[in-house]
């Protein structure tokens, strides 16, 4: 079931404070905290996101319609907060290679199938993901990766 997105206004701020609580474990083993720089604004940002880990690489998931992914273009270090720690990682946006982003996104949705109404992605009677679907996600879709630094 996918949420609207007004919810998120009110959800985020909760699962930031949860994160960062003692309770984290409730809801730490899919979500975490990305704290990055706006490049204009020099502020920083926190955003709670879906992750997976990859050979040691932590991967998250957005729709280009987001703003926050732009960042990340060309690579910028990044503080995770993941199972209840925090590191610095160098992460970078994948926003321009859909086949890459396409086998990262039907991994993802393998561990996370309620995820894909997110993304616009149907799922077929047997549970798969709609190919038509997958590939037009694809080109909306941006893989942030980070790797520790």
């Amino acid at each position: 079931m996918k949420l609207p997105e007004s919810l998120f206004v009110i959800i985020n701020p909760i699962v930031k404070f949860m994160l960062r609580s003692p309770i984290h474990s409730f809801c730490s083993k899919g979500l975490m905290l990305i704290t990055f720089t706006g490049r204009k604004s020099q502020r920083k940002f926190t955003t709670p996101v879906r992750y997976v880990v990859v050979d040691g690489v932590i991967r998250c998931f957005t729709s280009a319609t987001n703003l926050w992914w732009r960042n990340l273009k060309g690579g910028a270090d990044v503080e995770l907060r993941v199972a209840g720690k925090e590191a610095w990682y160098r992460a970078e946006a994948i926003f321009d290679e859909p086949e890459r982003i396409k086998l990262a996104l039907t991994h993802y949705l393998a561990l996370f199938p309620q995820d894909a109404s997110y993304h616009g992605i149907g799922l077929n009677k047997d549970r798969s993901l709609k190919e038509q679907d997958l590939n037009r996600a694809a080109n909306e879709a941006v893989v942030v990766e980070a790797r520790p630094l």
